[in-house]
């Protein structure tokens, strides 16, 4: 199913010429994000999140941060931030569905602020030092490898369901998750397969649903997310 996955280009730069000289240490990643992230982010425990404060989240939470990302992407991301859920972070007053698929309202969507590169680079230090449920990373042992594209795409689609949500190619697949084409690039591939393997203990109230895969099938979209990142 090929959707509208037109993106919003504007930007807004945050300058905070006020930290100069500390710009590569953690505080000032943490002054930068109460100033610039504090007001859509929670950085904050979500162990017992309710359902409502779920769907009044403006951002995803950034609790487990430094467990999620990859520091790379991450930096690069926040100096040029490109959309990565299509439907936005919640796409049920932004969507409708259609006949021809769904049809996203781009007037409800908003552009995520960018910092400045070194900015950046402070912001990512600090949001990398938050590493919360690392003993979920600790259960995981990857090591990535390569699958048969059209076999892992059946897999994919049919067998897990994962289309319906996500999409595997630009363009292509749901809209209310995050797209996967570039997962493999954005996101440490031990929380990739913690979170598959159980959804509800990195977010106790997420929309994605606990499959239940044993380690084979987790290794196998493991191996497919790899294949459609390159």
């Amino acid at each position: 199913m090929k959707i509208n996955t037109y993106y919003l280009t504007l930007s807004i730069i945050i300058l905070f010429p006020h930290f100069g000289a500390q710009a590569n240490s953690i505080e000032a990643g943490k002054q930068i994000y109460q100033e610039a992230c504090v007001a859509c982010h929670s950085i904050s425990d979500n162990s017992n999140i309710t359902l409502t404060e779920r769907l009044n989240e403006k951002a995803p939470t950034l609790f487990y941060a430094g467990n999620k990302f990859n520091a790379a992407w991450l930096e690069a991301w926040l100096s040029s931030p490109k959309r990565i859920r299509p439907g936005g972070h919640f796409f049920l007053d932004k969507v409708t569905v259609t006949e021809d698929g769904d049809t996203i309202d781009e007037s409800k969507l908003t552009a995520h602020l960018s910092v400045e590169p070194q900015q950046a680079k402070s912001l990512t230090k600090y949001l990398m030092a938050q590493t919360p449920k690392s003993d979920l990373i600790a259960l995981e042992q990857v090591t990535l490898g390569k699958a048969n594209r059209t076999l892992g795409g059946k897999d994919f689609n049919k067998f897990k369901g994962g289309g319906s949500c996500h999409q595997d190619e630009d363009g292509y697949g749901g809209v209310s998750g995050p797209e996967l084409y570039t997962s493999i690039e954005r996101l440490q591939p031990e929380f990739i397969a913690s979170y598959i393997r159980t959804p509800e203990k990195w977010d106790p109230k997420t929309l994605m649903p606990n499959r239940h895969l044993n380690d084979v099938s987790i290794k196998k979209l493991l191996n497919y997310l790899n294949v459609i990142s390159e």
